[in-house]
C-alpha cells in the first residue's frame, strides 16, 4: 500500500469535513417565531406577545417550557388536549386563544375557542400561560 503525502491527506481531509458540514447543519433546527395572543370575550381584554424557539426567548413568561411544549408536537397546536380527567369549573368566560407565524420553515396559524381560562390552560399548558 502506498503512503499519502501529507498534502493527499490534507486534501482528503478537508473534502471530508465538507461532505460532514451539510449533515451537521441539517441536523440543528431552523428558529421558530410565533406571535401568542389570548382574547377574553368577557372584558374584552386582549394580550399578545411573541415566542421564539431554537433558541428559546422573546417576551414569553416561561419560553424553555413552552418551546418545550411546542417541541413535543412539531408546533402543530391542534395536537394539544387536556389530560383525561381534567376538571374546571363550569364557567363560561371565552377565552380565544391565537398563534400564528413559523415553526422550523412552517407556516402556522392556530385559533381555539375555550370555555374559560382553566380548559385553555389544560389544553396548551404553558404555551398561553401570560
Amino acid at each position: 500500500m502506498k503512503a499519502m503525502t501529507p498534502a493527499t491527506s490534507a486534501l482528503l481531509s478537508g473534502a471530508l469535513l465538507l461532505c460532514l458540514a451539510p449533515a451537521a447543519e441539517a441536523a440543528a433546527p431552523q428558529s421558530s417565531r410565533l406571535t401568542l395572543t389570548v382574547e377574553v370575550r368577557q372584558n374584552g381584554s386582549t394580550t399578545s406577545l411573541v415566542l421564539g424557539c431554537d433558541p428559546d426567548g422573546g417576551a414569553h413568561p416561561r419560553p424553555v417550557e413552552a418551546c418545550d411544549l411546542l417541541r413535543s408536537v412539531d408546533g402543530d397546536l391542534t395536537r394539544l388536549d387536556a389530560p383525561p380527567g381534567t376538571s374546571c369549573v363550569a364557567v363560561y368566560d371565552p377565552h380565544v386563544a391565537t398563534a400564528s407565524g413559523h415553526w422550523r420553515g412552517r407556516q402556522v396559524f392556530y385559533q381555539r375557542t375555550f370555555t374559560n381560562r382553566c380548559w385553555m390552560s389544560a389544553t396548551t399548558g404553558s404555551i398561553f400561560a401570560f
